[in-house]
């Protein structure tokens, strides 16, 4: 039944955003439509390439952290990453794909992963708020914010970078914290994985992590080249970094409402340049088809194919 609900859901969703008349889905296919010419075969192509390699990529991070729980190969760290982005359509916020991630996984000690997927995820947190903070302080005086507002944006920046390094150094602190309630006891069982990471491996998932946000901006840069938006190379790129920071602090309740602030977003960071506003539409909406809608499509047969529980040993 929950993969039944799980499906008939995304399938709502996107339906809805194709028949969504006020959304000016029409001017965005016809825009979409010129791009399939000689001209931008290439960029095209890379754009496509990208997109395995961005999954791939959290797959790698995903299972190098969880691997310190389960057994875990490569397949079917990807195969649970994309299961995850689906049932992240039914339940709010990170709780689905975490939700998908574990229960996917075959391991009969598939929820002492949990902290694997909780770190793997606030890695990723942490990376597009270090991302978003440079363009911030790039190019956040053009958004036309009063002086408060940008202070205490900044001041919320600042805090969540710094927050985010005394969690990292104090986890084993934490984990050692006595109770004895039940559900505080089962659920440092879950995260006690979370104890076993070194700096190195931190290191190391947070490296990739880097090199995964740098493939997305990549992607979103080339998208706003390709329809020709008349800003320059390295205000486009902090412009997605500012998208994606709104995005990283704003979560959608699922992903599908993620292409509404992604939207959103573009249009208002992009309003100081003057640029069409189609355009900027377009341009999110190809990322947004890319990189989240043709992958959930995959997790949705994944989620069909394959057997989900949590019971554990």
């Amino acid at each position: 039944m929950a993969k039944l609900i799980v499906t008939l859901l995304i399938f709502s969703y996107v339906f809805r955003i194709f028949r969504n008349p006020e959304s000016g889905f029409s001017e965005v296919l016809q825009l979409l439509g010129t791009l399939f010419t000689e001209k931008h075969l290439i960029s095209l192509a890379v754009l496509f390439l990208l997109v395995p390699l961005n999954w791939a990529l959290e797959s790698i991070k995903w299972r190098f952290l969880a691997q310190k729980a389960v057994r875990i190969s490569f397949s079917e760290a990807f195969r649970s990453t994309l299961t995850g982005l689906a049932v992240g359509v039914a339940v709010p916020a990170q709780l689905g794909d975490t939700i998908g991630r574990i229960t996917s996984l075959k391991a009969k000690s598939r929820l002492r992963a949990l902290g694997a997927a909780l770190v793997s995820n606030g890695i990723q947190f942490y990376v597009s708020i270090a991302g978003g903070s440079i363009a911030w302080f790039w190019t956040g005086s053009s958004l036309g914010f009063s002086k408060k507002l940008s202070w205490s944006i900044s001041a919320l920046l600042i805090t969540i970078l710094i927050g985010g390094i005394l969690l990292g150094l104090s986890r084993q602190r934490l984990l050692n914290w006595k109770s004895e309630r039940l559900w505080i006891v089962k659920l440092k069982k879950n995260l006690a994985v979370v104890k076993h990471y070194s700096g190195k491996d931190l290191t190391i998932a947070f490296s990739v992590g880097f090199i995964r946000y740098l493939v997305f901006v990549t992607q979103f840069t080339m998208a706003f080249i390709l329809f020709e938006i008349p800003v320059s190379t390295l205000d486009t790129i902090s412009s997605v970094g500012l998208i994606y920071l709104v995005k990283t602090l704003l979560p959608a309740i699922n992903a599908i409402g993620d292409l509404g602030i992604r939207e959103f977003t573009a249009l208002y960071v992009f309003a100081p340049y003057h640029v069409s506003s189609e355009k900027v539409m377009a341009a999110t909406f190809l990322i947004w088809l890319l990189n989240i809608l043709a992958p959930l499509l995959v997790g949705v047969y994944f989620i069909w194919k394959y057997k989900w529980s949590v019971r554990y040993a």
